[in-house]
């Protein structure tokens, strides 16, 4: 890779002048956030905060480093998306927090935060990203914590999460989602996501290949201090025979990563205790909800290698059905053929918000898969091929979180209200 012609700087300065408006509104957003901030919390935030962005394994990074830094202070994580209960983002020392907690900090707090913003900013209001950022320092605050982990939506330079102060920065890596807002080209994207960089603030990634390239290129023009983690480092881990049993390269590499983030700000911090606390479970996340049923919210290629690499090592040799969901315009054929090589049956469903039509999936799903069928409601293609599973045979439900939400959701007033978001305008997400 030759990254001579590689100008980080003056390729976002390029970018920002072709596209002043978006770039100036996009500025003025995180500003108006910081002031904020520095409104309700003169002398910074209430915790020491990582931001963690990259294509895949943002949430079970974030969770990682949640679990682990409670070894080193109370610490909780604002994650998204969630599968079926907006409560699902916000951890607080191990712990999800409660809807009580939620709607009394929203009632008292934000409220009135939204109410002035809006006086001071005729005609804007705070976005559900940035009312969801400030929800979630509400609570670390009320919970007495110590570090709290934030997860990057999509993208970086221009993320929400930029308004505020960093004790750390984080790059998963960087793969192929959100083309068309960030980027077609590899460099692009790299550019985007190692944006998070801040002067003389460690960033730590796992990114590969060119990839690594541009992330340590654009991170360090921002003056961060590049932290790389391979395949070396996470074979040094010297994983407990508990946590190595079936657990994937790409696994290896997420637990490696937090590891990195957490030793370097606590270096008192011993290995062996540090994996042991390192046992999160996400919903949504190669996830049994019932028997012979395993859900993974996994919409991108990448994604589905992943969870393709996990069903070989976890279930190796049994036959699976899918049910799968897409939102927008991802490619159907590319997003799940990792998975070909696994599944006998296919059943194509529906995704509430921005969801792809299912007999055109379905149609191009033929072209990879010896059986395909179409049912368009996902709690009735649940229980439809959850009851005609042979013996032996696992459903593995995959795709859209939205899709997932609509097929498995307990709370119907919940699912609902999820499957209506955005039906009162936008939300400036």
């Amino acid at each position: 890779m030759d990254l001579d012609g590689f100008d980080p700087r003056y390729l976002v300065t390029l970018d920002e002048l072709y596209h002043p408006h978006w770039a100036a509104r996009k500025r003025r957003r995180i500003g108006w956030l910081r002031d904020v901030v520095e409104r309700v919390w003169p002398h910074g935030p209430p915790a020491r905060l990582i931001q963690v962005t990259g294509t895949n394994g943002k949430g079970t990074v974030s969770h990682f480093l949640e679990q682990g830094l409670r070894g080193s202070g109370r610490a909780g994580s604002w994650t998204g998306p969630h599968v079926f209960d907006y409560a699902e983002r916000f951890h607080l020392d191990g712990e999800q927090a409660s809807r009580a907690e939620i709607s009394a900090v929203y009632r008292e707090r934000l409220i009135p935060i939204q109410d002035a913003f809006c006086e001071r900013n005729p005609g804007e209001s705070l976005s559900f990203a940035e009312l969801g950022i400030l929800l979630a320092l509400h609570l670390f605050e009320r919970h007495g914590l110590r570090w709290g982990v934030m997860e990057v939506g999509a993208g970086g330079r221009y993320t929400p999460l930029m308004a505020l102060p960093m004790a750390a920065c984080v790059v998963t890596n960087v793969g192929h989602d959100h083309p068309k807002t960030l980027g077609t080209e590899l460099w692009q994207r790299a550019l985007e996501k190692a944006g998070v960089a801040r002067p003389g603030v460690p960033l730590f990634t796992a990114a590969e290949g060119d990839a690594l390239g541009y992330v340590t290129r654009a991170a360090e023009a921002e003056g961060a201090r590049v932290h790389a983690i391979d395949d070396a480092a996470a074979s040094r881990l010297e994983l407990p025979a508990e946590l190595l049993d079936g657990l994937p390269r790409f696994q290896r590499r997420n637990l490696a990563l937090a590891c990195a983030v957490i030793s370097t700000l606590d270096p008192t911090r011993e290995r062996g205790e540090l994996l042991a606390a390192m046992r999160a479970r996400l919903t949504g996340r190669f996830w049994q909800p019932a028997p012979n049923v395993l859900v993974d919210v996994a919409h991108n290629a990448e994604k589905i290698a992943g969870l393709a690499e996990s069903l070989r090592a976890a279930y190796p040799g049994r036959p699976l059905r899918l049910i799968v969901g897409l939102t927008r315009s991802r490619d159907v054929v590319e997003t799940f053929t990792p998975l070909r090589p696994l599944a006998r049956r296919v059943v194509v469903t529906s995704a509430s918000y921005a969801g792809q039509d299912p007999s055109a999936m379905a149609a191009r799903l033929r072209e990879v898969f010896p059986e395909v069928a179409v049912e368009p409601a996902p709690r009735r293609a649940y229980e439809l091929e959850r009851a005609a599973l042979a013996p032996g045979e696992l459903l593995v439900v995959t795709g859209s979180a939205y899709m997932i939400d609509l097929a498995l959701n307990p709370n119907p007033y919940i699912q609902h209200t999820n499957a209506s978001f955005g039906r009162r305008g936008p939300s400036l997400a």
